[in-house]
């Protein structure tokens, strides 16, 4: 009786015809034991049930209830809201449930089991009981990124230094140990026309409005065989000049591969 009553609700969550079911008792050392089904709630409602990806599965399904009541006597709990819902499709390399309109409150209880169909047969887990904590809520604060670039209302500044501050990581990372902070404006015979570099540097500048705000991030000014170079304080400054400054200024960047032409920002 309890085989068939399983069977009937699985093949309602899956959308099988008996014709197409073939209902095994659970097998986790075979199956389960290859995947998690992890829970996730949402304020002020929504539920997400998710499982990774695997070729052991063609279709997810869950059955789930939730209700308040003592966790320890099943029977004194009032399940008045359930989920029947199933899945085939792969949304990030997971199969995902979800359901925006459930309710769920910390302190209550969740009873459910999870499904899957693979090669013309389901195989059921079984039910599973879950008290509701406040760890099973999401929270955008626990996300890593959102706790790397915290914006305090009376200090913005503070929040853009510290996103600046990881974004000037992540460009090192990515662009290796050879990437400098260093520019080049092309100057033949600079060294009769330039009397002090950094000046020359800043009076560039200065020509173009967006680049203004970035005159005193320029750290360093030499004079070379073939222009003025010059350091700016962050990899994210020196970005800043090759972009903003783009068909206004000629500025070089140096790391450009040797074998490609080099970045070059053209007068207009």
């Amino acid at each position: 009786m309890r085989l068939l009553l399983g069977s009937i609700v699985i093949s309602f969550v899956l959308g099988l015809t008996k014709a197409e079911l073939k209902f095994c008792r659970p097998n986790f050392p075979m199956i389960f034991g290859k995947f998690k089904a992890h829970i996730q709630l949402r304020e002020p409602s929504g539920l997400m049930i998710w499982t990774s990806n695997s070729p052991l599965i063609e279709t997810f399904g869950v059955e789930l209830y939730v209700g308040r009541g003592n966790p320890c006597g099943l029977h004194k709990i009032v399940w008045d809201r359930k989920l029947l819902l199933n899945t085939s499709v792969i949304t990030d390399g997971k199969f995902i449930i979800q359901a925006d309109e459930i309710v769920v409150q910390r302190g209550e209880t969740i009873l459910y089991r999870y499904s899957v169909f693979h090669e013309d047969t389901v195989w059921q887990s079984f039910f599973r009981i879950l008290s509701v904590t406040d760890d099973l809520f999401y929270r955008p604060e626990r996300n890593v990124c959102y706790s790397q670039c915290p914006v305090e209302q009376n200090n913005p500044h503070m929040g853009a230094a510290r996103l600046k501050d990881i974004l000037e990581r992540k460009i090192e990372k990515c662009a290796g140990l050879q990437a400098s902070k260093h520019l080049l404006f092309p100057l033949e015979n600079a060294n009769k026309f330039v009397a002090d570099p950094l000046t020359y540097i800043q009076d560039k500048f200065r020509q173009v409005e967006s680049l203004r705000p970035l005159v005193d991030n320029v750290v360093t000014a030499d004079l070379t065989n073939n222009g003025v170079g010059f350091r700016m304080r962050t990899l994210i400054d020196k970005f800043k000049v090759l972009e903003l400054g783009k068909y206004q200024l000629d500025v070089i960047d140096p790391d450009a591969d040797s074998t490609e032409e080099a970045t070059t920002i053209q007068n207009v």
